[in-house]
């Protein structure tokens, strides 16, 4: 985990603008961070489920046919971890996490975009000031959205 540097107060415009500009590049690269490490929990989680249901199949058709005699607890044993599996998969909303990490650092993106070309909201306002008043502003809301929304699932632990 990175450990949080506190911002100094900046003396002009430029640095200002350029400590927006590195705090929307980390707020990008965390969130995608986020995302692919979601990502990656939620496909382990599949590809697990479906191949401990597959061999739960395959070891009970064996049993079955008495091949593995020696072996029954295997199918009890295999068939209680393609459960534990699945159920990690539903429960854990790795998936709604990935999609909305994602989703997260694209709006960022966006932002940042729109700055620099000084379009869509930030096209009217014509003062470098009160344009980067109001990135900083974006910055921060996409910011607290993303924690409050983080934060209602946690509590519901959905």
């Amino acid at each position: 985990m990175e450990r949080y540097n506190p911002l100094s107060p900046a003396e002009n415009l430029e640095e200002r603008k350029q400590q927006a500009l590195h705090q929307c590049d980390h707020l990008i690269k965390d969130f995608a961070k986020r995302a692919d490490r979601h990502k990656v929990r939620y496909k382990w989680l599949q590809v697990t489920s479906i191949t401990l249901a597959v061999c739960t199949t395959i070891f009970s058709a064996l049993s079955a046919s008495k091949v593995l005699e020696q072996l029954d607890w295997v199918v009890p044993a295999v068939s209680g971890l393609a459960t534990l599996s699945t159920t990690l998969l539903s429960q854990t909303n790795t998936q709604k996490m990935w999609v909305q990490s994602r989703n997260i650092s694209q709006q960022f993106q966006t932002q940042l975009f729109l700055y620099l070309q000084c379009s869509g909201e930030y096209a009217s306002i014509q003062d470098d000031s009160e344009r980067l008043q109001l990135f900083s502003k974006r910055l921060m809301e996409v910011w607290s959205q993303a924690q409050e929304n983080w934060s209602q699932q946690a509590s519901s632990g959905k």
